[in-house]
């Protein structure tokens, strides 16, 4: 399998033959953006697409998908800077830096993010073995925590990650930030290098000489180049069709071998690349560099992994039989979601619809029943302010009947009207 990996990383290769040196710089906002930050930014967002789809493949809720992912970024990175920073860049941690601020900062220089002590740097360097360690405590704190399958989740990230980092590959390619050793233009294999400036990087004090330039190994084209045909080879296998089994399907694999595969493919290159890296970049340990022991070690846990996995090992279950077809499902029942809210929300407004009209013939009914009830109030006060008129008009009359010196019951002249129960005066005699 190494030998047509190998071959085909070859025949990608010749098509770089004659490329010249090209190297894509930062832009210096207190925090440098790189290109390179760029490339890996597109790598980590591509990358998302086909963990998405094989978690989704395999019935992985959406909490999960970001929970693990936010773990593996967040604890990748900062591995990738905190080994960087222990491995190769040991003896700058006591260095100051005097970077000069923007103008338009207005803190201490010290708090210029150009002059933060290394360890807090976390863009000055990075270790992809740093990244895999960081990454990998995160993966398990976060899947112990929520107590989920380690195979199957393990099987999730690296359909992941490997785009992610192959493409992140890409960057270490513009910016050159691995030369590695000097080729002689003589060899056959010499096309796979590129010629670099005889000032660049560490190449003119290693290799001194007259010439303007000076054929070395770009070690991240030719990991990227490799790297091409391990994606191919490790997401066919993730992607095959599943098996029915019953009433469902089961993978064709064991969960997690497809983890452990993938390390058994990069370790051993890795290993053997490290070895055309310059000393003054890349120190060694024992004999080895960094990544040298942590390619023995990834591969040696991976092979004891597989015969593990082997042994013990179960299939997954994904919920339809191809990736594809989850898809497919997935935007049906998402679309039948989009309808039933939408649905929901016409109900919702034809409901508010009603009750505002019901409202409305409520108040309409109130507004009518106390106009209705203002105009009996009124009557009734009309009625009884007739009532006590004409009983007011009675009284005065019947009072006006009673007054002396009316015409009709005024007493003769020169007589006096005897009073009430007196006796009438009697006649006299003349004598």
């Amino acid at each position: 399998m190494y030998a047509l990996v190998l071959l085909t990383s070859a025949g990608l290769a010749a098509v770089t033959t004659g490329l010249p040196y090209f190297h894509v710089g930062a832009l210096d906002l207190g925090i440098p953006i790189q290109g390179f930050g760029m490339i890996v930014a597109a790598g980590l967002i591509l990358g998302a697409i086909p963990l998405r789809r094989y978690a989704e493949w395999h019935g992985v809720s959406d909490d999960h998908i970001r929970g693990v992912l936010t773990w593996l970024l967040v604890t990748g990175f900062l591995g990738a800077h905190l080994f960087d920073v222990v491995a190769y860049q040991w003896d700058k941690i006591g260095e100051e830096a005097m970077a000069k601020p923007a103008g338009w900062w207005f803190l201490p220089s010290g708090m210029w993010p150009s002059n933060w002590p290394l360890v807090l740097r976390i863009w000055d360097g990075i270790s992809s073995y740093g990244g895999f360690i960081g990454g990998a405590i995160g993966f398990w704190l976060y899947v112990w925590w929520k107590r989920l399958p380690v195979r199957l989740f393990a099987d999730v990230t690296i359909v992941g990650l490997l785009p992610a980092f192959s493409i992140g590959r890409i960057g270490c390619t513009v910016v050159s930030d691995h030369v590695g050793a000097a080729v002689d233009a003589g060899r056959w294999y010499a096309f796979l290098a590129m010629d670099y400036p005889r000032n660049f990087a560490h190449l003119g004090e290693i290799y001194p000489g007259t010439s303007e330039f000076i054929r070395a190994w770009n070690l991240g084209l030719v990991e990227f180049l490799y790297l091409v045909p391990v994606n191919i080879v490790v997401l066919w296998l993730a992607f095959r069709p599943a098996h029915r089994k019953g009433d469902g399907f089961v993978d064709r694999l064991p969960a997690g071998l497809v983890t452990v595969l993938t390390g058994i493919l990069y370790a051993p290159v890795r290993f053997f690349l490290d070895f055309l890296r310059p000393e003054d970049t890349d120190p060694r340990y024992f004999g080895l560099t960094f990544a040298q022991w942590s390619s023995i070690l990834a591969f040696g846990g991976a092979a004891y992994v597989a015969s593990r996995i082997f042994k013990t090992g179960a299939p997954a279950e994904p919920v339809t039989r191809t990736a594809r077809e989850a898809q497919e499902r997935l935007r049906i029942v998402l679309r039948e979601d989009e309808e039933a809210t939408k649905k929901q929300a016409s109900d919702r407004k034809e409901a508010a619809a009603r009750e505002a009209e019901h409202k409305k013939a409520e108040i309409a009914r109130l507004r009518a029943e106390r106009d209705r009830e203002d105009a009996e109030l009124e009557a009734a006060e009309r009625a009884r302010a007739a009532a006590e008129a004409g009983k007011g008009e009675s009284k005065a009359s019947t009072a006006a009947g009673n007054e002396p010196g009316t015409e009709d019951e005024a007493p003769a002249p020169g007589k006096e009207q005897a009073a009430p129960g007196a006796k009438p005066p009697s006649k006299s005699k003349k004598r």
